[in-house]
């Protein structure tokens, strides 16, 4: 029996020298008492030390929370930046819209757009003048007038009512009935357009019109290059084009954002995906020699899986 107590103790007494020794640091501790890790992989009681530490205590997790942190930052970036992309050329488009309104309402324009709107009633009336002298000296005009009506009669008579059915001699009779139109209609322009050229104050009227116009033209298009040109559209459209280059540059941080937290959390979950057998086993199947033990089953035997 001393014999075997003997044993016990001396076994004891082994245990805790061996627990002892497995307890201090594997490497002579530095003067900052870093446990000699190398310079920068000493972690801190500071539960955001590390790569987002767990907040137990300065426990160093693996869990990537910069990368993960990262992304809501760039997502608003790119929001903002796309909005003030938006706004900007929403401005660019109000300023262009009432620097032409102003235009179009000055003393100038105004008198120039009545001056052509005058030319042009002027030149209707006199060639309706012209047009209907035509119609009361000229009797083969009025019968080419005639025969254009009489052919628009028979073609909306003869018109099909749909494509599926019109048939193949209805087609041919519309095309002939056109054919003969168009010659009629032919020799009605040729008559009006020889009495207009015979006429002077029509000819007069016509130029008026297009003196008129052409001011008015010329009007639009100088300011239309004064705008180009002017300053305060050049500097909003630079800052429209420079918020279109920042709201790439973010939209591009972002998708590299979320890339990089994709590829973190990757690492993690492959890094610890046979944690659970590793802390779930028991003490003969545990490579570290220790385990977590189960309600009623022992210290070494049993446990429980370790959830991320």
């Amino acid at each position: 029996m001393q014999t075997m107590l003997t044993r016990i103790s001396t076994f004891a007494l082994m245990a805790g020298v061996s627990a002892f020794a497995l307890a201090q640091p594997t490497q002579p501790a530095d003067q900052n008492g870093g446990g000699g890790m190398p310079p920068g992989q000493q972690q801190s009681a500071d539960p955001s030390h590390g790569n987002g530490g767990s907040g137990n205590g300065g426990y160093y997790s693996d869990y990537p929370a910069n990368e993960v942190n990262a992304v809501p930052p760039a997502r608003a970036n790119a929001v903002r930046a796309r909005l003030e992309s938006e706004q900007l050329q929403l401005n660019l488009h109000r300023w262009i819209d009432h620097s032409w309104d102003d235009f179009m309402h000055s003393k100038d324009y105004n008198d120039a757009s009545a001056a052509e709107k005058k030319a042009a009633d002027d030149y209707n009336h006199a060639r309706d003048a012209v047009l209907k002298r035509l119609r009361d000296n000229d009797k083969e005009y009025r019968t080419l007038l005639d025969l254009v009506a009489d052919m628009n009669s028979k073609m909306d008579s003869s018109r099909p009512h749909g494509i599926s059915r019109a048939s193949f001699e209805a087609v041919e009779e519309m095309m002939a009935m056109a054919t003969v139109k168009l010659g009629y209609q032919s020799q009605i322009t040729a008559k009006e357009a020889a009495a207009l050229n015979a006429d002077g104050t029509t000819q007069d009227a016509h130029r008026h019109l297009m003196d008129a116009a052409s001011r008015s033209r010329d009007m639009r298009r100088d300011f239309d290059r004064s705008v180009r040109n002017n300053p305060d559209f050049l500097a909003g459209r630079a800052r429209y084009e420079e918020s279109r280059i920042n709201f790439v540059v973010a939209s591009a941080y972002l998708e590299s954002a979320i890339n990089a937290r994709t590829i973190a959390l990757d690492y993690a979950y492959f890094v610890h995906g046979w944690d659970q057998y590793k802390w779930s086993t028991g003490y003969y199947n545990n490579p570290y020699g220790y385990g977590y033990g189960g309600y009623g089953t022992g210290a070494f035997y049993g446990g429980y899986m370790r959830r991320y």
